[in-house]
């Protein structure tokens, strides 16, 4: 059996693509925020999240990284979001606002609800 090889259509090859004037006269690309593909405007650092399911970054077309990216954005509303509600970071996990702390995944807070601390087991005083 014989191998057989690809060779590259020369119709198809960028004509100096390896150039630097060539390089240049592209756009720049940025992996898009979304998770596919590429953009050509760079991206914009998010300065806050708004909650629903999922929520949005502001500016619009905001976004973070992940968790760690979360700490410095507003939250709105300020108070605990409710079940569910959350934002999608740009790793593809989830973030949502506690009340006073950026949190992992989506919330499971219910609206106007307070936590309490659990009983003590039967028998502890």
């Amino acid at each position: 059996m014989v191998a057989k090889t690809h060779s590259p259509d020369a119709v198809l090859i960028d004509v100096g693509a390896g150039t630097a004037a060539a390089q240049a006269a592209k756009p720049r690309l940025y992996a898009n925020p979304n998770g596919y593909g590429w953009v050509t405007t760079a991206p914009v650092p998010a300065t806050g999240a708004i909650a629903g399911n999922p929520g949005t970054f502001t500016p619009t077309g905001g976004h973070v990284a992940s968790l760690a990216g979360m700490a410095s954005l507003t939250a709105t509303p300020q108070t605990a979001w409710t079940t569910n509600q959350h934002v999608v970071l740009d790793d593809g996990t989830f973030a949502h606002w506690q009340g006073t702390i950026w949190a992992a995944g989506k919330s499971t807070a219910v609206a106007g609800a307070t936590q309490q601390p659990a009983a003590p087991p039967p028998g502890d005083s």
